[in-house]
């Protein structure tokens, strides 16, 4: 038992100083340790903690090896719950290695475990997971119930660190689904639980994000309907008035010189073609001064096309 707890020290020190080689090294030990004593549950544990630390390592093979022994010891136990959070974490690792359909099916092995077990944290991550496997499959459709599912779990827990990436999940599905509109009300609500957390980056983010959704919604539009179409303009400028304010602050100036850039869009989408002009050149200078020149080539592209037009009115 000495030994034992010797190595967990070990373990946990080389994990501390992000030493993953002498982690996996002190685990493989703890393993063996574990066999020689007969006790299959820690065997299964440890195991699956050498699994997730190969991962960190980049080492997917050797961390599936792992988890597959550390499944047949859970089992051999009958450890429903190990066996449940190695379901999930295979599925993880298969999904990173693209081998989706393996990551489906381990992942819906590990819903139906949660379930059965009342696991309810671990029903949201593995929905979440879920929907971000059919995310890669370009299924989006497929995705969004789950999304929409893992977010519900994290509000009936109160987690809200959870809560804002699912909701940020979620919207990405919609948009990818093209259902631009019904993105927003998540990225809305995401925004607002990050204000509360006091994560301003991630504020300030979402907050252009919204300003992009609410753009492209009013050019959708425009031409069938510009009474709609100006209303999202003119929502579009609010949030990124909103954004370019809080990138200023957070002394991102790259972000801040595209969301003047996003302006000066609208504005010119809007008809707003002298107001249009001002932001564009003021981007234009910023992305010049970054060394940004596709970013300023843009700009510049975009501004003269607008003093081409503006002269010919006159």
């Amino acid at each position: 038992m000495d030994k034992q707890i010797e190595l967990l020290r070990d373990v946990r020190l080389a994990l501390q100083s992000n030493d993953y080689a002498g982690a996996i090294n002190s685990l493989e030990k703890v393993v063996e340790l574990a066999r020689e004593n007969g006790d299959t549950g820690a065997e299964s544990r440890h195991l699956g903690n050498l699994a997730l630390t190969y991962y960190r390592l980049g080492n997917t093979k050797q961390s599936l090896d792992a988890f597959e022994r550390a499944l047949v010891c859970a089992r051999q136990e009958n450890d429903r719950m190990t066996e449940n959070g190695i379901l999930g974490n295979m599925g993880n690792v298969l999904r990173e290695t693209k081998r989706f359909d393996d990551a489906i099916e381990h992942l819906n092995r590990a819903l139906v475990l949660a379930q059965e077990l009342g696991d309810n944290r671990g029903r949201g991550i593995w929905l979440s997971n879920l929907g971000l496997v059919y995310d890669d499959l370009k299924q989006p459709a497929e995705a969004i119930p789950l999304h929409e599912s893992s977010a519900k779990v994290a509000r009936q827990l109160h987690d809200n660190q959870s809560l804002a990436a699912r909701l940020g999940n979620l919207g990405n599905s919609y948009v990818a689904n093209g259902e631009l509109l019904n993105a927003t009300e998540p990225f809305i609500e995401s925004l607002t639980v990050y204000e509360k957390l006091g994560r301003k980056s991630e504020v300030a983010l979402r907050t252009g994000i919204i300003g992009n959704l609410y753009a492209e919604l009013g050019r959708r539009v425009f031409d069938s309907d510009e009474k709609s179409a100006y209303g999202h303009f003119h929502q579009a400028l609010d949030y990124y008035g909103r954004a370019m304010n809080m990138m200023r602050d957070l002394g991102d100036t790259v972000s801040e010189a595209e969301v003047i850039r996003s302006i000066g869009n609208v504005l010119a989408d809007a008809g707003q073609l002298e107001d249009a002009a001002e932001y564009l050149d003021v981007a234009q200078q910023m992305f010049e001064a970054l060394g940004l020149t596709k970013q300023a080539k843009h700009s510049e592209q975009t501004l003269k096309r607008i003093i081409e037009y503006l002269e010919q009115e006159q």
